[in-house]
Formats: structure tokens, sequence, C-alpha cells
């Protein structure tokens, strides 16, 4: 987390049905799913397939300037290859492939995400509006149902992330990040970005001149920036996520890297939980670390409920949430959406 996420992001609100609300109360735990069955079909893909061909381009197009500056090779040695641009796109494209293969289509990266909306980059009418009432294209989603928005307060979400990451650190690593957009300005790319782009920019440069290809090297700072990285089209949510990318035992290379760092790697536990037909694979992300019992648990400061077809709906969801806190000893208020949606 940067130094100052919380200042920016104080409250997480995560939006959820009555039978998610519930099992987090009881539970004090979030889930956090695994990538491929969220509700965005470019996850972790959208990176790899528009923002790092930008990236690769550069260094090749720098590497071939090195080269012909240094007569290592002739601008017809280029030509003969179909030009630069082919040159370009060829090594691009080869590499693409790779990774793709390397961290997808073989299962070296999982990623287990957890998200938040949050009310950053709105203006601060409309920020407070949707910090009382929530977003509609939100409760949208939970239609007559009615849904349900969990609000927590960051910086004690953090702390809490910090014990699980001490529990597990011998078999997952997890971060909490905002998301950056394709919308979102070069600068913010790569100030969001930088440490992990000189990572990658540093491991294709001796690749370029015939160096080892070892992808495990560069793991993490390519999952860093691919699961951040996401499609204007959900600017909206201003994301905040839990990423969780547990250590892949069943890849020697990573595991005999892991090895020689001294580091002991471990299972985590992987559950499955039923919807629309389909076992959907999650990790219970506090397990082990939260309890009622301990008076440990999860920074809830609030939860609102979503919007109702009169009053008298309104009181009995509300009443019934506030049974339900009271009955597991979470201090919490309890408000209720005046956004008129009926679903």
């Amino acid at each position: 987390m940067t130094k100052n996420l919380a200042e920016v992001h104080p409250e997480l609100f995560h939006y959820t049905n009555a039978k998610g609300l519930i099992g987090i109360i009881e539970s004090q735990s979030i889930w956090a799913t695994h990538y491929a069955y969220l509700n965005d079909s470019e996850e972790i893909r959208h990176f790899l397939k528009h923002r790092l061909p930008t990236l690769l381009r550069t260094v090749v197009n720098q590497y071939l300037d090195e080269l012909l500056e240094k007569g290592s090779i002739k601008q017809s040695d280029i030509d003969r290859q179909g030009g630069r641009n082919e040159v370009v796109d060829s090594f691009i494209q080869e590499t693409q492939d790779a990774i793709e293969k390397k961290l997808l289509k073989d299962a070296l990266a999982e990623p287990y995400i957890a998200s938040f909306c949050t009310t950053s980059g709105l203006e601060k009418s409309v920020c407070d509006q949707v910090a009382q009432h929530g977003l509609l294209s939100q409760w949208r989603g939970y239609g007559h149902e009615g849904g349900y928005a969990i609000v927590f307060d960051t910086k004690q979400f953090y702390e809490l992330l910090k014990d699980v990451r001490e529990k597990m650190k011998n078999s997952m690593h997890a971060f909490l990040a905002d998301v950056v957009y394709s919308s979102d300005p070069d600068s913010k790319f790569i100030e969001e970005f930088e440490e992990d782009l000189i990572v990658i920019k540093d491991f294709f440069d001796p690749h370029l001149n015939g160096g080892e290809e070892n992808l495990d090297k560069i793991y993490f700072s390519l999952m860093h920036c691919a699961c951040r990285y996401k499609h204007w089209g959900f600017r909206e949510e201003n994301e905040v996520r839990v990423v969780v990318l547990p250590y892949p035992l069943h890849h020697e290379a990573f595991y005999e890297d892991m090895k020689i760092e001294g580091i002991t790697v471990g299972e985590i536990s992987r559950k499955h939980f039923f919807r629309a037909g389909a076992l959907v694979p999650y990790i219970d992300l506090f397990d082990g670390v939260t309890s009622i019992a301990d008076k440990k648990t999860l920074p809830i400061k609030r939860i609102i409920v979503g919007p109702t077809k009169n009053d008298q709906e309104k009181n009995r969801r509300i009443n019934a949430v506030k049974m339900l806190i009271n009955q597991h000893g979470i201090k919490a208020d309890v408000t209720a959406s005046d956004i008129p949606f009926v679903g």
C-alpha cells in the first residue's frame, strides 16, 4: 500500500447481497475470488494485451538504436527482416505469447481478488452523496433482491491485512492497492508502476541480447501491473482491491528460486462456492486471523441498506441488519440509501 492510500481512499465499499452480508458478519472474513471468475473478461489480460506492448516497443527500439550506433548491425540487416516495424512487432508478439502461456495457460499466475469501490475522484458534493447512499450502478446488480454496502475503514483494514500476510508469508504474496484505468494519463501509469516497470525493462534488456529467458524472475512485477490495470469502462467503480498471489508450488523453477532465497513454500487452502451452475474457487482471506470470540473483527464502520420500494420495507431491512450485527457484537451504523431505484 502506498503511504497515502488510506488518505486518498479513507473508506472501502463492498457491495453484496443478503447472503453475502450474513456470511461476512458471521465469519468476519472476505472472500478473494479467482480472477477467471470475475466480471471482467479481460481481467489480468488487459495489461498484457494493451499496455505491455507499448513498454516493449520502447525497449526494443532503444536496443536497435544502440546496436546501430555501435555498428553491431546495419540498417540493411533490419531491412532484410522486413524493416524496423516488422522486427519490433515480431518480438512483441513472441514475448506476449510467451508471457501469456507462462502466466495464464501454464497457470504460473493464479491471482485471487477481493474488490471494493471508493468515492475518490468524484466531485465533493457527489462524493458525499455516494458515501451516504451508494452507487446506483452497484445497486442495479442486485435488482429486486436488494443489496447492501459494507463500509470498511481503509487504514484499519490494511493493518488487518498485514496480519494475514505475516501468517501466510510462506504461502502467498498479498497487497492492497487502487486500480489504474486505461483512460488514466500516462503520468499516473508511470508513477504507480515505476518500480515494476524498471524491473520488467531490466529483464528484457539482456534478453534482447540473447540472455536467458526466465519469466519467473519478473513474475511479481508483471502481476503487480496486470492485477491493477483495468479497462476504462470500469472507471466509475474507483476500485481498490486486495490481490492474493498464492505461490505456485507446481512450478519447479519458481519453487527452486524460493528455496535459494531460504523460503519454505507452503500450500494455501482454496475453497469453492456454487454460482450459476459452476464451482467458483476462492480464498477465505481472514481465516484464522479475525474472530468475534477474540474481539478481533473486521473494521466495519457502517452498513448501507440498498434502495427499497417504501419506508416499511426500508425500516424492516434496517432493523434486520441491526439485529444481525448486535447478535455478533459488531458496532456499526446502519443506514439506508435514498436512491429511488425499484429494481
